[in-house]
């Protein structure tokens, strides 16, 4: 298993935003130094929270400052954008990182977008599909691309700058439902599950669940021929995490951001993607409810170590493990979080020889 990260990125609009920015990058560079093998920033337009409108540049930067880490698009929403000039900025991106971009994309789900650009929630998901037809098209023929769809009609365009990689990375967040899983199966690219899917949809009657996400994908890549272990190592999980020393003390640190997070995730009516039962209220979906139910991996590096294999095992297995960088805390206390976890989590989901082997150093050292 990797582990990586995941960022909204988010930032109250009480805080200085350009600070905020510095704050990311640095963040970057601290999680290379800890062995994560990627990191993801969100774009978003609206909403006052989500504060980065082009995750590139953000990203440009941050490949300046490091040399090994995977920076990823968490996403780029298709719906709100010129398919080709998406797929030339990212090309550009790629040989700025020297290959290690992630293309990442989704249907920008955040409904103040949506209504900043006046989408309709109908033509969200088509106007995706469409873009993404046409940017995979750009990004891997050798020849002018002519492309007439309902949304976007191209006549022998072609990117005057090809991608770095030779083939694209490509990755698509799935929210609603398991469309965008079944053809990252079908395809050989990425998925990314959101960190408020639920493990299992006993109850839940707007979501679908990870066991869903996992269907998906696997059937898609074995109707088409291709590796359903692959696809699963092609998926990516993304879940809040918060490491401490005891889960008590992990969630006393943290209640008071947590709060002023989901009343903003609450505002913007993601309340039901997180519900059991038709009956359920908003005022329900408590801080104790979410870190049980969803659920969260909250505690002592022995706890979270043990969370993440309950998932591994209800999901049947996937390739990576994101964590969703929040402003809960300072940042002295986040890092301290992200350190537990590179120093003590991660080391648990080493290959079983090494860690055979580095157990059998130890008790030697101790002499026993």
């Amino acid at each position: 298993m990797r582990f990586g990260l995941f960022a909204m990125p988010e930032h109250p609009p009480i805080e200085n935003w350009s600070l905020s920015y510095d704050r990311d990058i640095e963040e970057i560079v601290l999680a290379e130094k800890l062995g994560f093998s990627e990191f993801w920033i969100g774009e978003h337009h609206t909403g006052g929270y989500e504060n980065v409108p082009m995750p590139e540049l953000l990203l440009a930067k941050a490949s300046a400052l490091t040399s090994r880490i995977r920076l990823g698009t968490g996403v780029v929403n298709l719906p709100y954008q010129d398919p080709f000039q998406v797929a030339e900025r990212l090309a550009f991106l790629d040989h700025l990182t020297h290959g290690r971009l992630e293309y990442g994309f989704g249907g920008g789900g955040l409904p103040t977008d949506q209504a900043l650009f006046q989408l309709e929630r109908s033509e969200a998901a088509p106007r995706t599909s469409e873009a993404l037809e046409i940017i995979w098209e750009l990004l891997t023929s050798d020849e002018p691309v002519n492309y007439e769809g309902v949304y976007w009609k191209y006549e022998n365009r072609q990117l005057q700058v090809g991608p770095y990689q030779e083939v694209p990375p490509f990755a698509i967040a799935g929210l609603t439902g398991t469309h965008n899983y079944a053809r990252c199966g079908a395809k050989g690219w990425k998925a990314l599950s959101v960190y408020f899917s639920p493990t299992d949809n006993e109850g839940y009657p707007h979501a679908p669940d990870l066991a869903a996400h996992a269907a998906a994908l696997t059937s898609a890549a074995e109707e088409n021929g291709l590796d359903p272990d692959v696809a699963r190592q092609n998926w990516r999980i993304t879940r809040e995490v918060y490491v401490s020393d005891s889960k008590d003390q992990a969630m006393k640190e943290i209640r008071a951001g947590v709060h002023r997070s989901y009343e903003y995730l609450l505002g913007l009516g993601l309340g039901a993607l997180m519900k059991k039962g038709e009956g359920m209220d908003d005022a329900e979906l408590t801080f104790e409810w979410m870190v049980e139910e969803i659920p969260w991996i909250i505690g002592s590096p022995e706890d979270c170590t043990r969370q993440i294999r309950e998932l591994e095992e209800a999901t049947g297995g996937f390739g990576t493990f994101l964590i969703n960088s929040r402003d809960w805390v300072t940042t002295d206390k986040w890092n301290r979080s992200l350190e537990l976890f590179a120093r003590y989590v991660t080391p648990q989901f080493t290959p079983r020889e090494n860690m055979a082997r580095r157990n059998k150093l130890a008790r030697v050292a101790l002499g026993v």
